[in-house]
């Protein structure tokens, strides 16, 4: 199994710089095809992050969506990744926020404080004044 770091899946699906655009796919494509490629949630979060900072809302929710149902794909904790992309696309907070505290509850946490004004909207988020 291979990883790929945040910016091969950016060039990918951003097509913004066209010769890595084709290394990557062509690396992304053969890994899926051959022994699989792993996805940390990090990598997912930074994704997102990314991909806004170019595409509307619905497009990266779309793309995060079709990631985690993709043959060959395998993501750390795919459990979470859905459970935060479910949550963000019912309200405001955009999906690293909602990924950051699936897995701090996941792992524990009980409460996260951010200074956010609609991340602390959630349900045990609390927002530092």
């Amino acid at each position: 199994m291979l990883a790929a770091d945040t910016n091969v899946w950016a060039r990918a699906y951003l097509n913004d710089d066209t010769a890595q655009a084709a290394k990557a796919r062509s690396a992304l494509a053969q890994a899926g095809s051959a022994g699989g490629v792993f996805v940390p949630l990090i990598v997912l979060a930074e994704l997102a992050w990314v991909l806004r900072g170019k595409w509307e809302r619905e497009r990266v929710l779309n793309a995060i969506e079709s990631l985690l149902q993709t043959r060959g794909v395998v993501v750390e904790s795919p459990a979470l990744a859905w459970k935060a992309l479910k949550a963000t696309r019912k309200g405001a907070v955009g999906f690293a926020d909602h990924l950051i505290s699936e897995i701090s509850f996941a792992s524990g946490a009980g409460e996260m404080i951010t200074f956010d004004k609609a991340f602390a909207r959630l349900p045990r988020v609390r927002r530092l004044q």
